[in-house]
Parts: structure tokens; sequence; C-alpha cells
């Protein structure tokens, strides 16, 4: 069962878009800025039920089961995800520590044991009180969880140690591997939009009232740019539900979320981030991420040393990938927003549609960074041969982990509505 006929607010610029059913495996873009607004999958309850059960049966081992072993000169290292979370922590490295260990193990279980549990009580019928709040936070899970950049990392070791080390791959290697896998396919298939009116209703969309008179209102409307503020509806953050506007402080009835034309203190506080950003990018590109004692001989490299080893060894592609994902793209990023800020500071709407996908593009890479991070975790976990050589983590990992962290906040706390309420006849608030 999907929602039929309804009226919904692109997240993205504000515009009202009636939206139809949606074939299976089909989605739904916004005209104006090319937010996607609606996916849907048949059986969409099910194939979650089955591939986050599933999900949940190999979580275990692939996080405490040995990754892989790595033999030198009769010396044996082996780990697994958690080990690496643990080697920081005992390297006095604890930020850098905490955000692995919520990146890698914890919001990774999260992101399939949330859907499990919503989609078992949709099927039963059987809706607790804890439901709507727990999905509600299950979206703001998304960015976090990187199973499938630790596996790159991962990859990127085995390229980075084949030639000095002998490896063997042990069962939670194969065990990670199909977590990842069925992690994206949980999130694939899961028809948020589906999932938020079932958890609301019980009666047939096309019997709903809510849909019948949101879309009597969009179809009676000044046919002027039709955003959501123009006709004093306020679309929750949290799970997409247009409201019209009343008092101040008003929440949500689905979820209890605050609504607000627009998020508060959006450009304040993504200007904050974008600074600190710049100003820890220098440090964590400077400073060394990574020191290798060879013979009790520390030798210290920083992330471009690190690009520079690849390249001269022949390993162009990977040397490329961490070239981008540790440099280019923090710097993109920061690059990306001060263009993005100074455009609504300017009032000019030139090229918007251009700028969003930037911002979109954005919110996409921001992740991608923490790359070097769980390569560096990986090899001081599985390189410790006592005093012949063994990794440690440096400096430059804490400045780096901030840099990612403040970048994808920045991405996360900024309104893209703003972008466009310049172009609208009618400003948020304000009655059409």
């Amino acid at each position: 069962m999907n929602p039929t006929s309804s009226i919904t607010a692109c997240p993205g610029c504000d515009l009202l878009i009636p939206v139809p059913e949606v074939p299976d495996g089909h989605y739904i873009a916004c005209g104006r800025c090319g937010t996607t607004l609606s996916k849907s999958y048949t059986d969409s309850i099910d194939r979650v039920i089955a591939l986050s059960f599933a999900g949940l049966l190999l979580y275990l081992p692939a996080m405490f089961l040995p990754l892989m072993t790595l033999s030198s000169l009769g010396l044996k290292e082996k780990g697994s995800v958690v080990d690496t979370c643990i080697g920081f922590y005992q390297n006095g490295y604890i930020l850098v520590s905490v955000i692995t260990f919520v990146t890698a193990v914890i919001v990774p279980f999260l992101k399939i044991c949330i859907p499990f549990i919503t989609a078992v009580s949709l099927k039963t019928k059987r809706k607790g009180r804890f439901l709507i709040p727990t999905f509600k936070f299950h979206k703001h899970l998304e960015e976090w969880g990187m199973v499938e950049i630790y596996l790159l990392g991962i990859l990127i070791t085995l390229i980075k140690m084949g030639d000095v080390a002998s490896i063997d791959f042990n069962l939670g290697f194969f065990c990670f591997i199909g977590l990842v896998l069925l992690s994206m396919a949980v999130s694939v298939c899961l028809d948020r939009r589906l999932f938020w009116y079932l958890l609301e209703h019980s009666q047939s969309p096309a019997e709903d009232p809510e849909i019948l008179r949101l879309g009597t209102l969009f179809h009676s409307a000044p046919k002027l740019v039709q955003t959501a503020a123009n006709l004093e509806l306020m679309r929750c953050h949290d799970c997409g539900k247009l409201v019209k506007a009343g008092p101040e402080d008003q929440q949500c009835p689905r979820c209890d979320s605050s609504l607000h034309f627009r998020t508060r203190g959006s450009l304040s506080i993504t200007w904050a981030l974008v600074i600190t950003s710049l100003i820890l990018f220098f440090p964590a590109n400077m400073l060394p991420i990574m020191q290798v004692d060879f013979l009790g001989i520390p030798d210290r490299s920083t992330i471009l040393d690190g690009i520079i080893y690849f390249f001269t060894h022949g390993s162009f592609g990977i040397g490329l990938i961490i070239f981008i994902a540790s440099i280019l793209v923090p710097l993109y990023k920061i690059i990306g927003l001060i263009i993005i800020l100074l455009t609504i500071h300017s009032g000019k709407n030139h090229y918007l549609q251009q700028k969003s996908k930037m911002f979109r593009f954005i919110e996409f890479i921001g992740r991608w960074s923490m790359l070097d991070i769980f390569v560096v975790a990986i090899l001081s976990v599985l390189v410790d041969f006592g005093f012949l050589t063994s990794i440690h983590t440096a400096p430059g990992a804490t400045y780096f982990c901030l840099v990612v962290i403040a970048t994808m906040s920045a991405a996360i706390v900024f309104d893209p509505r703003l972008l466009w309420d310049a172009c609208d006849v009618v400003k948020p608030g304000k009655s059409s």
C-alpha cells in the first residue's frame, strides 16, 4: 500500500508538489531544484524485515571476529573492527576512538535495527509509543553510518600491505562484506513516506481528510510560486508532514518535532562550522596522521606523504582515491558552502539549480573523508610487531576527524530552502 495522490513540500526549495502513486523502484524528484521527494518499493515492509534481519545476524561476527591476519617474518597480528576503536583509545586518541566507534560500530547497528523493529511492528499492527520517536531518530543516522567507507579502508590496507606481508582473510571479513551489502539494501528499500503514513494512519490514504484538504488548498491557490510558506504551511523537518502554521512553538502532530518555516540559526551556525573547518584544515594536512616505527626508529607521515607513497609504488588509483577523499573533498565542501552562503547574503538568484545540485553533492560526499582515519585504524591494529615494526596514530588524525565532523555538521544544519527564498514572490511566513 502506498500513499496515493497527495501534496508534499520539497525539502530543498519548499515548492508544493502533487505526489501521485509511484511505480515500484521509481522515485519522484522536484522539478525546480532536483531534490528526490519520494521513492517507492512494492512490499517495502517485507523487504526491510528480511534484509535487516539478515544484517542483524551478521552484525556481531562482522564487528567482533578478526577481519584478517597479517604475517611477516614469522610474526602474526589480527584484529576486528572493535579492535581498531580500542587501538585509538589505547594510544590516547580518545576523540578519534569515539568517532570511529560511533560511525563504524554503533550507528551501523541502529541503521538496521530500527527499520527491523519498525517494519515488524507495522507488519503485526502493534504500534508502541516508542516507534515514532525511534523512527524519527533513524532519519538522523543516515550520514553517520560508514561501514561502506570502512570496507574501502580495508581494501586500501590490503593493497598497501600486500607487498610487505602475507594476508589471510578471516570469517569476520566476509561477514563484514555481507553486513555492508545488507545495510545498503535496507536503506534503498526503506520507503520512508509509506512508513510514516502507516505509523500515523489506519485508514486508506484516499480516505484521509487531511490529504483531501491540502489538495483543495493547493489547487485553489493563486498560480504564483506555490511554496509551502506562501500558503502558510510548514514542512516538518523530521517526518515531512505539512502542517498549517499556527501559534509559536508549534509541534508536529505526527512526530512532536518543533515546526518552523526555516531552520532557526541555520546561516550563523553554518558559517561558524565552515570557518572552523577551514581553520582546522591546515593542521589536519600539515601535521602527521600516522607514525611508523621500524627497528625503534620513528617515521611520521602526513596525508600527502601517504598519497605520494602510493603514486611512487605504482598504485595510482588508490593514491588518487585518497587524494580526492582526504584533500579535495574537504576543500570542495568548504568552498562550496562558502559560495552558497555568499549567494544567500547577496540576494542574487543566479544558477540556483546548479548550486542546489552542488549542495546535494556536498551532503553525499561529506562522510567519505573518513577514509584515511579508517585506514590508520586498521593499520595500527594489524601492524604491531613490537620492536621490528609498528604503526601508531599521530596528532593530525584528531584535527582531520574534526574537519570531517565540522563539514558534515555544516551541511546538516544548513537549510537549502534559504537559497530559493529570493525567487519566491512571497517571503516565508506571509500569506499569498
